[in-house]
Parts: structure tokens; C-alpha cells; sequence
């Protein structure tokens, strides 16, 4: 389903692409002073996910744990949650899907080996 949902944005192979990963936060329900907070380098818009241009995506993740995705015209919306390397999105329709993820030393996030910007 990771890739049915991406296909158009650019599904890559294995890695991250950088080793600072994120720590356990969660994504949906009410203040928890219990829960760790979402990385602050993930927040903010991130545009790429293709090397030809044409199945670029940009992705933007919100300190409330929410996100979109904008590719091809078409906004995703929905909520994440980040743990270690791993980052799953629950989208408002649709099933989870779960990234390998982190910043690399070049300052790209990777997304299952797919890099993207900071945009805005």
C-alpha cells in the first residue's frame, strides 16, 4: 500500500539516508504531558521524492501531529506519529503507511531512501 499511495511520489529503496532518526511521539488525541516530543527537524514543509521532476511530492508536518501531502494536484491530510527510525502517517482515508526515516548530515529528510528538501 506504501507505494500504491506513492507511486506517483517517488518510492525508494532501502535506507534513510541518514542516521538522526526521531523519538517516540504520537500522532492523534488529546495533550499527553507523558509523550515525547515530535523532532523538531521534522517539522516544516519538505518538497522532492523523485530525480525526474515528475513525481515530486511536498509533505508538511505540523508540531500537532498532523500532516498533508501535496502531489499531482491533490492534497493528503491526516496524522503521524514517530518512533526511532520509523515514521507512519495515518492518512483521513486510506491505510497507514510506515517509513524508514531521518535527517541526514546534508540536512534532507529521507523517506524509504527518497530525499526532500526544505520548501517555504
Amino acid at each position: 500500500m506504501l507505494c500504491c499511495l506513492l507511486a506517483v511520489g517517488g518510492c525508494g529503496g532501502g535506507g534513510t539516508g541518514g542516521n538522526s532518526g526521531g523519538v517516540a511521539a504520537s500522532g492523534g488525541g488529546g495533550s499527553d504531558d507523558r509523550r515525547p516530543a515530535i523532532p523538531a527537524a521534522l517539522i516544516g514543509d519538505w518538497s522532492g521524492g523523485s530525480s525526474d521532476g515528475f513525481e515530486s511530492s511536498v509533505y508538511s508536518f505540523r508540531e500537532d501531529g498532523s500532516f498533508s501531502q501535496d502531489i499531482l494536484g491533490q492534497r493528503i491530510t491526516g496524522r503521524f506519529a514517530v518512533g526511532e527510525n520509523q515514521l507512519t502517517m495515518y492518512p483521513a482515508r486510506g491505510a497507514p503507511l510506515t517509513f524508514q526515516w531521518g535527517i541526514g548530515q546534508d540536512g534532507y529528510l529521507y523517506l524509504d531512501g527518497e530525499s526532500y528538501v526544505r520548501f517555504r
